[in-house]
């Protein structure tokens, strides 16, 4: 079988080295000559298949390979929904350009000569299993029979050597791994041009960026991920939000590939035909039917607040304040554990207008943060910082620190109620579910005034909210920081300490003021 390249220079001939003649060489990137290359190679990959790439795949088969020619150190994302052929895709380019680039490094020295050696590649998933998926795919690619005639064409040349998770291209030196970026592999130490995260949606953000990041820094690689959307944001999700609002900006590439199930049926009608049928089955609002097909995102129910709920609960015209005695508020107080942060947070109440039901509208008037203070020092900054608030409760935490901190804020405020708050699932379940309930009636505002969304204390308290993750367990709500490095919820548990206070406590009696906002 002869290849698709054909004998002249420009048109990418692959003779022996000896033969091989560089291409145009340019001070800059001949995009012309990286569009020819890519051309040539697609078509080695539709030979390799034994079908042309459809034409939703073939635009990020394309990026992929123009981004390691190009070295841009891209990092793309693919949402594409199931069985609509993204491991193909992916699985297609790896083989083809594992084959492909090798040998143009001999021709193209100058544009391509980091792959005089072979192209590296590591395919990763959350667990081996996952990971087996892709790799699969890419094995089946490279021991079929057509493959195997190319690889024993006299311009290929190649020998396929499978040893265990790694596939070898002996005479090239392209190797392809799979390893798995579960949080308790050891996985450092390899070095890659390309490393592709399958099912990223729930790949560990830790292990992404610690472990798995770092092994393209030598060769300036390029990262892809594909997955599908689920209940909780995680680091392929923001790397969707991030090549989104990049491909506004004039010049950028395309970043993020998203094919949802209609874009599939339009080329693939048993494809229709079956996501029609599940459709029926499951109903189009159904949470399945939307993660699997539709491609969207539930974060309102694997998270405790969106982007979007939180900028609209967000006051831009009010401005953190610092001091406020015409009306009790209430106080809520994280104490810090091991590398967290004592986070006290200060809520004006609306006593005088409740709801129907008998809920205050609450406001967050100021935060105070203190991290790496012993607890003495602590107490009394504590206290310093609400003396500038007519305090009617505090709302602390019982159990362990909790019932220390709460003993000598007793005997340093006595004028203030302290309230210990039972730390077991049934009353955390309680609290969440206030503070739930009390966002969702808009009855909870902060400041977002500009000068105020520049403070450190605002953006801690923005990142934690949109961090939170939340999650049922039976009859119980669990609201945490998710599981890894930098991810904390101090903000977030002070916050519903002092949002309890009045779902329990007596109303004060109090004065009419204006307010100041």
């Amino acid at each position: 079988m002869g290849t698709p390249l054909d004998a002249t220079e420009h048109e990418l001939t692959l003779g022996l080295p000896e033969e091989a003649e560089s291409g145009p060489e340019t001070a800059g990137i001949d995009h012309a000559l990286v569009s020819d290359i890519i051309d040539k190679i697609i078509v080695v990959i539709d030979e390799l298949s034994g079908h042309p790439l459809r034409p939703y795949q073939l635009p990020f088969a394309r990026r992929i390979l123009e981004s390691l020619i190009i070295e841009d150190s891209a990092k793309l994302t693919a949402l594409w929904s199931r069985q609509s052929g993204k491991s193909e895709t992916v699985a297609d380019v790896v083989a083809g350009a594992a084959i492909m680039l090798p040998r143009l490094a001999k021709v193209f020295p100058s544009l391509l000569g980091k792959f005089k050696e072979g192209l590296w590649i590591g395919v990763f998933a959350p667990t081996d299993e996952m990971s087996e998926t892709l790799f699969s795919r890419i094995v089946g690619r490279l021991t079929s029979d057509r493959a195997q005639d190319i690889l024993a064409d006299p311009e290929i040349d190649e020998k396929l050597v499978a040893r265990g998770k790694v596939l070898l291209l002996k005479r090239c030196g392209s190797l392809i791994r799979k390893q798995t970026a579960h949080p308790k592999a050891m996985i450092e130490g390899q070095t890659y041009h390309l490393v592709v995260i399958d099912e990223a949606q729930a790949a560990d953000d830790k292990v992404l960026n610690k472990s798995i990041g770092p092994m393209l820094a030598s060769t300036a690689g390029l990262m892809v991920m594909t997955g599908t959307p689920t209940y909780t944001k995680s680091g392929f999700y923001e790397q969707i939000q991030k090549n989104r609002r990049n491909a506004n900006r004039k010049g950028r590439q395309q970043d993020h590939f998203q094919v949802d199930w209609k874009t599939v049926s339009k080329h693939v009608p048993r494809y229709k035909k079956f996501v029609q049928s599940e459709m029926d089955r499951l109903g189009e609002d159904s949470d399945e039917f939307k993660l699997s097909y539709r491609l969207i995102w539930l974060l309102d129910k694997g998270m405790l607040v969106t982007s979007d709920r939180f900028d609209a609960l967000g006051d831009t015209s009010m401005r953190v304040v610092q001091e406020w005695h015409r009306s009790p508020v209430v106080v809520g107080i994280d104490p810090a554990r091991k590398t967290d942060s004592t986070v006290v947070t200060v809520c004006w109440v609306n006593w005088d207008y409740p709801d129907e039901y008998g809920n205050f509208e609450h406001r967050v008037l100021n935060w105070l943060d203190l991290q790496g203070l012993d607890w003495e020092s602590q107490y009394y900054r504590i206290v310093e910082f609400l003396n500038h608030y007519s305090v009617f409760a505090i709302g602390i935490d019982a159990g362990g620190l909790g019932d220390v901190v709460a003993s000598r804020l007793r005997v340093l405020m006595p004028y203030a109620q302290i309230v210990d708050l039972k730390s077991d699932r049934t009353n955390q379940t309680k609290r969440w579910a206030h503070m739930m309930d009390l966002m969702s009636k808009g009855l909870v505002v902060w400041p977002a005034h500009a000068k105020t969304r520049s403070t450190k204390n605002w953006r801690n308290f923005r990142q934690q909210m949109e961090d939170a993750e939340l999650n049922y367990q039976g009859p119980h709500i669990i609201v945490a920081a998710p599981e890894v490095d930098a991810a904390h919820d101090d903000y977030v548990d002070s916050l519903s300490n002092a949002l309890y206070l009045t779902a329990d406590l007596t109303m004060p009696e109090v004065e009419m003021h204006n307010t100041p906002w």
